[in-house]
């Protein structure tokens, strides 16, 4: 075994890296369902108006999980 590959082995915690991830990955996954369902509930019924929905879904949920992630982090990783 390389040093690299035994570093990463002992550097890996279940909890902290698996189950965290996990945890975050679900959070992002309904934000974004609730930004695409708001905005596809809101649009206007046309191709234009579609699209416009589409758009703004990317851009506000990019930016959700930006700022989620780092309050998630912050709040799974630090040591409060």
């Amino acid at each position: 075994e390389g040093s690299f590959w035994a570093n990463m082995q002992n550097s890996v915690d279940f909890f902290d890296d698996v189950v965290n991830g996990l945890i975050k990955a679900q959070v992002f996954g309904l934000v974004v369902t609730w930004v695409a369902v708001f905005q596809g509930y809101d649009s206007i019924p046309t191709s234009e108006g579609i699209s416009q929905a589409t758009t703004k879904t990317v851009v506000y949920s990019s930016l959700a999980i930006l700022g989620l992630d780092f309050i998630m982090t912050a709040l799974m990783f630090g040591d409060f």
